[in-house]
């Protein structure tokens, strides 16, 4: 007991010195989601109802030569809360297979694609500088549940 007290205490402590850097900056407080951000991971799982849980960690372009499956996706975010979702395929010399408009707005960390728009959803943003976008989204709809990080790089 007293080796698991001295571990948890010496644990805090390494904790609550490194947390606290003089080095921290806030460099990216002016960081926007406007412009063009391209998936490059989606780490999470999905629970589907009669079939069970499935875990993901995919990275982007998807190359998965026995499904000629290569795909990517991007999210154009505008100043006026417009933007488009495009996909491309990777194989064909990245020619766009799909674009959808939508309207969107982000508010307190949370980016929201509503529900009439073809690529929808409420996302928390974790991380947003210059050249990253880290967003969380976690559903529970019917029994189908699924939570899963997407993280994109501006192009």
């Amino acid at each position: 007991m007293k080796k698991l007290f001295f571990f948890a205490t010496a644990l805090f402590a390494a904790v609550s010195f490194s947390a606290c850097s003089d080095d921290d900056k806030d460099d990216n407080k002016d960081a926007s989601i406007i412009g063009t951000w391209q998936i490059t991971r989606e780490v999470g799982y999905e629970i589907v109802p009669g079939e069970g849980k499935f875990d993901k960690d995919i990275t982007y372009p998807i190359d998965d030569v026995n499904d000629d499956y290569g795909f990517y996706y991007t999210y154009t975010f505008n100043e006026d809360g417009s933007g488009t979702y495009k996909s491309f395929n990777y194989y064909e010399d990245n020619r766009l297979q799909e674009e959808w408009p939508f309207r969107y707005s982000v508010s307190n960390n949370v980016l929201t694609i509503p529900e009439e728009y073809e690529y929808h959803g409420t996302f928390r943003i974790e991380q947003l500088t210059g050249t990253q976008l880290v967003l969380f989204e976690e559903i529970d709809d019917n029994g189908h549940k699924a939570a899963t990080t997407y993280t994109f790089r501006k192009i």
